[in-house]
């Protein structure tokens, strides 16, 4: 009964898009692949062959247009800002424009500077339009592993202990890791396990800073290093309409190692075709019932809005640590947002109508 109710608000904030659907103008705002030619060290982030597809992106186009929307896709931030300063888009005649923030890293030497998730907020709000999922604090906070770690576990959340190196050599705080501890190194700010590869978790030694160092070099960006949780991977998407209501946890399968409890996420498994599926997570209900309980109140903690995910690993004892946070998950079929959603019925179509439906119900007081 409980699982249904809340199929049940899913599919209510698929009716709020579908509904709005005359009324509504989307713009879509995603970074396409020649933008290396402007930053050539873009490169090292992955950025080319992480921007979404043509074929995802016109995937959201038609879910949109099918119920009505007027749908319009930017290629960067930059277009879109030149087509409001121009006044053009103040007359397309819709009640309600929304701009979907699909804006992604490539932080760091070369690239962009950090905190740019944070642009499209700002702008859709100095221009009195919606912008989809969370504001810009939320969004600055949110790509910045080591600030966001650091405050839930202030906040007492299950999240392991973690550390920071800079560029420049320096450990933030004057904390390191001790000798003896099992270790995973991450980029600060990029998603898709962006510089995490086999050599990633290694137990520290008198070398450890070293190989922390070649990493965060290679990416050209601060190094996240957190103690490393054997476990399986969970993914447990929330939405917010604005009462919380979290979808199914769904575990991520590696390719390469699946249920390897010890195996991790590179970044070259999400970049292999299947090298990451998704499936429903078989757990006792207790340890369900906690993932949610976590994950519903790291999206409030942290201020996230209309739609998010928290990402954990589930360790033999049946504890959740949370390990990411997504600011704006994945929407594509292969996407585990996508599987949770459709454990609950909704084709692809439905889930990313429900999607946009979260942003317009939880800004619905604008």
């Amino acid at each position: 009964m409980r699982a249904e109710r809340s199929a049940e608000e899913l599919w209510r904030l698929e009716a709020a898009c579908r509904n709005a659907g005359g009324d509504l103008a989307v713009f879509l705002v995603y970074d396409r692949p020649d933008r290396v030619l402007d930053r050539p060290g873009l490169e090292r982030a992955f950025f080319t062959q992480r921007c979404v597809s043509d074929a995802q992106l016109q995937q959201t186009v038609d879910a949109l247009r099918s119920v009505g929307a007027y749908v319009e896709l930017f290629a960067g931030e930059q277009p879109l800002i030149e087509a409001l300063a121009s006044g053009r888009l103040s007359t397309i005649d819709r009640e309600v424009k929304l701009v979907y923030n699909g804006i992604e890293g490539g932080i760091g030497v070369g690239g962009f500077q950090p905190g740019r998730k944070a642009l499209l907020p700002a702008i859709a709000d100095s221009y009195g339009m919606l912008c989809s999922n969370s504001n810009a604090y939320a969004c600055a906070v949110g790509r910045h592993k080591f600030h966001y770690y650091t405050l839930l576990r202030a906040l007492g959340f299950p999240v392991p202990d973690v550390w920071h190196y800079s560029l420049d050599g320096r450990w933030a705080a004057g904390r390191s890791p001790e000798a003896g501890e099992t270790v995973i190194v991450k980029s600060t700010f990029e998603s898709w396990s962006v510089g995490v590869s086999e050599d990633s978790v290694f137990v520290v030694d008198q070398d450890a800073e070293l190989r922390v160092r070649d990493i965060a070099i290679s990416i050209g960006q601060p190094a996240t290093v957190q103690r490393f949780t054997p476990g399986t991977e969970v993914c447990v998407p929330v939405f917010a309409s604005p009462d919380i209501l979290v979808t199914p946890p769904v575990e991520a399968v590696l390719a390469k190692a699946p249920h390897d409890p010890r195996a991790i996420m590179t970044i070259d498994d999400n970049l292999t075709d299947r090298g990451v599926d998704h499936e429903l997570y078989d757990a006792p209900e207790s340890v369900i019932r906690e993932l949610e309980d976590i994950a519903g109140r790291a999206f409030v903690a942290l201020e996230l809005t209309a739609f998010a995910r928290i990402d954990f690993r589930v360790d033999v004892n049946g504890r959740c640590w949370v390990i990411d946070v997504g600011v704006s998950p994945g929407i594509s079929r292969q996407s585990s947002a996508f599987c949770s959603a459709h454990i609950w019925g909704l084709d692809h179509a439905e889930f990313l109508r429900a999607v946009i439906g979260a942003t317009l119900l939880a800004r619905h007081d604008r």
